[in-house]
């Protein structure tokens, strides 16, 4: 079928092309809202700047397909074929994106705002700039699990997004927005979040190992039982972040901002804190074998019970600190 016969016949009424052969057809700026084409070939298929509002293409194969600037707003796009497709600045709003494939597309400044992502496979896809502002990417049950490994992903907008169980190890997310999103159970592994802004975002359970967070904002986050063995938090700000029973063995964290956070039970051993500041932290039975605290502020922290007979604490000013005894340092 060319493009000729499909808007033809779309034009008077036909909107079911199923199983459709569309294998490069140039459709640029179609109007083709509304549209079902399940199963249909799209390959190479030319929809630059295309409406296809709330259209159907479940299972469809669009495989290198050409779809920047295209409206797909509501469409539903379930286990369709998206491999290496170009849908840059397209628009998915709302749109059904389940179990697709997306690997190596190119989405840069895409809007993929309140999109179901659940299982979608978007490994090597570059999505740089792009809206996933409340997107659902959660892993359910384990049926569906969205893979964003290798993804690219730097000053994206995932404000409000689940990402539960996501795997987003050794993703580049370099000065994205994760402003509240939930994160929990989440592989962040060997992760790039340099300058990446999580504020009040929740990182309960999340495996966060050896990623690069320096000059991050995690302020009032949420990282309890969290790991973060080896991870680079150098100048980080997480100022009133909850951080119970986190791991940070190793952490490079000088200059970094944990006044008023809550430790409780965290693993400092070996981590390095030069010049933090830790005012009113709370440090409750902290382990901190020999931790690096030189030139650290600790003015009014809480230190009952907390292991630090191999502390380093040169230079660190603890006035008013409550110590590991229980007595208020003058």
């Amino acid at each position: 079928m060319d493009a000729n016969e499909l808007l033809k016949r779309y034009e008077n009424g036909e909107t079911k092309f199923f199983e459709a052969n569309l294998n490069g057809v140039n459709l640029f700026g179609a109007d083709l809202i509304g549209i079902t084409l399940n199963k249909a070939d799209l390959r190479n298929a030319i929809l630059i700047f295309s409406y296809l509002n709330r259209g159907i293409l479940n299972q469809a194969n669009l495989v290198c397909t050409k779809l920047s600037g295209a409206n797909l707003n509501q469409a539903s796009l379930i286990s369709a074929n998206l491999h290496d497709a170009n849908l840059h600045g397209a628009t998915l709003q709302g749109a059904d994106l389940r179990n697709a494939n997306l690997t190596l597309a190119y989405m840069l400044d895409s809007n993929l705002m309140n999109a179901d992502l659940r299982g979608a496979n978007l490994s090597g896809a570059n999505l740089t700039g792009a809206c996933l502002r409340g997107a659902n990417l959660r892993e359910e049950k384990r049926m569906y699990s969205a893979s964003l490994r290798g993804a690219n992903l730097h000053k994206a907008d995932l404000r409000g997004a689940d990402l539960t169980g996501v795997d987003l190890s050794k993703v580049d997310l370099s000065g994205a927005n994760l402003s509240e999103a939930t994160l929990r159970y989440a592989d962040l592994s060997d992760a790039n979040l340099s300058k990446a802004i999580l504020y009040n975002a929740s990182l309960a359970d999340t495996n966060i190992g050896g990623a690069n967070l320096k000059g991050a904002n995690l302020m009032n986050a949420r990282l309890q039982r969290s790991n973060l063995i080896d991870a680079e938090l150098t100048g980080v700000n997480l100022y009133g972040a909850i951080m119970a029973d986190a791991k940070l063995t190793r952490c490079q964290m000088s200059g970094v901002n944990l006044s008023f956070a809550r430790l409780n039970r965290v693993d400092l051993s070996r981590a390095n804190l030069r010049g933090a500041n830790l005012t009113e932290a709370d440090l409750v039975d902290a382990y901190l074998a020999r931790t690096n605290l030189t030139g650290a502020n600790l003015t009014k922290a809480n230190l009952i019970r907390a292991e630090m007979s191999s502390t380093n604490l040169t230079g660190a000013d603890l006035r008013g600190a409550v110590m590991p005894d229980g007595t208020i340092n003058d």
